[in-house]
């Protein structure tokens, strides 16, 4: 009898992690529903399910009703923080399970009590200068120059300046607090350093570093922009330097939220000159990237499948012996195509690339033909993305260097429309 059996597992909306849910539970046994308000042609996760319902994510009443009508064991979603909320707000109605409470939730998702947490367990973080909703007079004395102005709920980079003065922090304030749904913004230090991302996977109540990367950075548009990861490299040239001085604070930090089964990544930079680590945010769920399409090939752990088996009361394994963030020496990489905006016309060479190369154990184009991509400065950039596992650094280079050759993406009068990470950035750390 497979684990799932007699199940029915109801997955909220159609985001990057959805069609690994329901292939997963529809596989051990569970029959499958996905909600949103996307028709089944435009969802590949509808398309696969056993049943699809077109209920907006947000609309918890009829959502309810749903659940009232029908047998659910269990209600999960993939990275979407908006989704997960939802998916949250129903367990708690209908007593599911579900791998966090909102107390737990909010103390990691909101930024300004992360850095009461990081303070409490001793994890490094940048000088905080003003948390509310409004800074007055007398704040501004204490803000020094340049500063980080950002929401303090929001996601995607959504919200975030870098400011030079006092007037442009006031020109950004506004845009910081309409883009927090409470309103509220953080004001922090602006430290400089080498991108990162670490994540702790809690299994049973026991934690372990799963990985931590090398995020290369890269701005779509030019002045005081936020960045975002052209690529994410894994394990990052200084693993040993974060696991001496990070590590173990982090360790103690994710103990003291008492979570049995849950995924927490951090966010960071290490300045390699003052030898220095600074977390400045996190988030207690499945990151965009989905580090376990490579890490359950490298290490035989799936973090996806343990919060779905958790959200579907079957009994966890400890996994925290199995976790290996030095990739047992091989190299795994999340690399983008970012789109500088404008209507997709032709993409060239995508799939004949990818047969190619070996190494690209997934993929995805979250930008099809026909479609008007964002310009902005925030993750919704990231236009397609390449899963890889390398034996080395080296053949991570030379692949990424074939990929980006043998590639084009064209707007609708023929011009490139995609930035692609230089390949020999990777033997370095920036």
């Amino acid at each position: 009898m497979k684990k799932f059996e007699n199940k029915t597992l109801l997955v909220l909306g159609s985001s990057t992690g959805s069609v690994d849910i329901v292939n997963y539970a529809k596989e051990n046994g569970a029959y499958t529903i996905v909600a949103d308000y996307y028709p089944p042609e435009k969802s590949e996760a509808k398309q696969i399910a056993d049943e699809a319902v077109e209920i907006s994510t947000g609309d918890i009443e009829k959502l309810s009703e749903f659940i009232k009508n029908r047998k659910i064991d269990g209600v999960f979603a993939g990275i979407s923080e908006f989704n997960l909320l939802s998916a949250m707000k129903l367990c708690e109605m209908f007593e599911l399970p579900f791998y966090c409470s909102r107390h737990q939730w909010n103390m990691v998702e909101q930024k300004d009590l992360f850095r009461e947490l990081c303070k409490q367990y001793n994890v490094p973080s940048p000088k905080t200068f003003y948390v509310g909703k409004k800074i007055q007079v007398n704040d501004w004395e204490k803000i020094t120059f340049p500063a980080i102005i950002k929401p303090v709920d929001a996601s995607s980079s959504a919200g975030v300046f870098i400011c030079y003065s006092e007037n442009e922090m006031r020109e950004s304030a506004p845009l910081s607090i309409e883009a927090s749904g409470c309103g509220k913004i953080i004001v922090e230090e602006f430290v400089e350093g080498k991108e990162f991302t670490a994540h702790y996977t809690i299994s049973n109540g026991k934690v372990a570093l799963s990985t931590i990367d090398n995020r290369y950075p890269i701005a779509i548009n030019e002045g005081n922009v936020t960045t975002i990861p052209i690529a994410r490299i894994y394990p990052s040239l200084f693993i040993d330097e974060y696991i001496k001085q990070v590590n173990e604070p982090m360790m103690n930090l994710c103990d003291g939220l008492c979570l049995q089964n849950a995924v927490l990544f951090v966010q960071g930079l290490y300045n390699e000159v003052a030898n220095k680590f600074y977390i400045f945010e996190a988030g207690l769920r499945l990151a965009g990237e989905a580090i376990y399409r490579f890490v359950e090939k490298v290490n035989g752990i799936n973090s996806l499948h343990l919060l779905v088996d958790h959200a579907l009361a079957i009994e966890t394994k400890d996994y925290s012996n199995l976790e290996n963030p030095f990739m047992k020496g091989k190299c795994c990489g999340i690399v983008s195509f970012a789109t500088i905006g404008g209507t997709v016309g032709e993409i060239r060479g995508l799939t004949e690339a990818v047969k190619a190369v070996p190494s690209v154990v997934a993929y995805e184009n979250r930008y099809p033909i026909g479609t008007k991509t964002p310009n902005g400065n925030t993750l919704h950039q990231l236009m397609i993305r390449f899963v890889m596992i390398c034996k080395d650094r080296k053949s991570m280079v030379n692949d990424i260097k074939y990929l980006n050759d043998h590639i084009s993406v064209l707007d609708v009068n023929g011009n490139n429309m995609v930035k692609k990470i230089e390949p020999n950035r990777l033997y370095g750390s920036k």
